[in-house]
């Protein structure tokens, strides 16, 4: 049975993952979708509290915003629980897609697995892989190519990295984290990749002098000595953010405004 927090964290991932999904469907056909922290298909035990998130769950479709309309689909099948990155992904891409979804929990990746095997036969599934392991050690192999989804000029490669935490140091001991070295890993394996890619990587805490001034400087460093430029900081909080990134995207400047957008939905849902 997989897990959720059902707080203010999964508001901010998943709005902004639903948002990136929306804007690139008016531009790209097909998407090659990586997600390093999968996750359960659909989580029904929840470790956490939240006062806004059951607010959101409560009104849906809410505001109406994509994410709300996807979840409220969802639920609508799976009752009680929460989805999934990869759930929503496939709950709101209109086109083509892969995945490839890296767990390290094995009941959990067994639980993947499951839902990619009911899923074989989907219409705009062309590919999909669960990595039951450390995401370090899948990047470190052949990445998937755009080309297993269609030409690449027309496919967008987007990739998830929701850590407990992006440190703006270089290395560290806790393997549930992101430090700047597996970063730095992580840029290398995505340079394999051809074609237009979004990254939108997460993180829920600034404890240990890791600000989100200082993970921004030391990220934005990182990612433009690999051609990658900051595209929008979604903010939840002083603690929770998203980092979008891009690299090779023409339509880069349609997600400028996320944050401001972010802001004003997440004060609507508040009240």
């Amino acid at each position: 049975m997989g897990t959720y927090k059902g707080n203010l964290g999964n508001l901010m991932q998943h709005w902004t993952l639903c948002e990136l999904l929306r804007i690139a469907g008016d531009h790209a056909s097909g998407l090659n979708y990586i997600d390093a922290h999968a996750m359960a298909p659909w989580a029904a035990e929840r470790t956490g509290t939240g006062d806004v998130f059951d607010n959101v769950r409560d009104g849906l479709p809410g505001q109406g915003s994509i994410y709300e309309q996807a979840w409220r689909r969802l639920a609508a099948r799976k009752g009680e629980g929460y989805p999934s990155s990869a759930a929503f992904v496939r709950a709101v891409w209109q086109g083509d897609y892969a995945l490839l979804l890296c767990e390290t929990n094995t009941e959990t990746a067994d639980e993947i697995e499951q839902w990619l095997n009911d899923i074989a036969r989907a219409p705009g599934l062309k590919d999909a892989e669960i990595f039951d392991g450390e995401w370090r050690d899948r990047f470190k192999g052949e990445m998937p190519q755009p080309s297993g989804v269609g030409a690449p000029s027309d496919v967008l490669t987007l990739v998830s990295f929701d850590p407990y935490m992006v440190s703006s140091r270089w290395t560290g001991s806790d393997a549930g984290n992101i430090y700047l070295q597996d970063l730095d890993m992580a840029l290398r394996a995505l340079g394999q990749i051809r074609g237009g890619v979004l990254i939108q990587l997460s993180t829920y805490s600034a404890n240990g002098d890791n600000s989100q001034g200082a993970v921004i400087a030391a990220t934005n460093e990182l990612m433009a000595s690999s051609g990658f430029t900051l595209a929008a900081v979604v903010r939840a909080d002083d603690a929770m953010m998203s980092l979008v990134c891009q690299r090779g995207i023409a339509w880069v400047t349609e997600l400028s405004d996320l944050p401001s957008r972010f802001t004003k939905w997440l004060e609507g849902v508040a009240r």
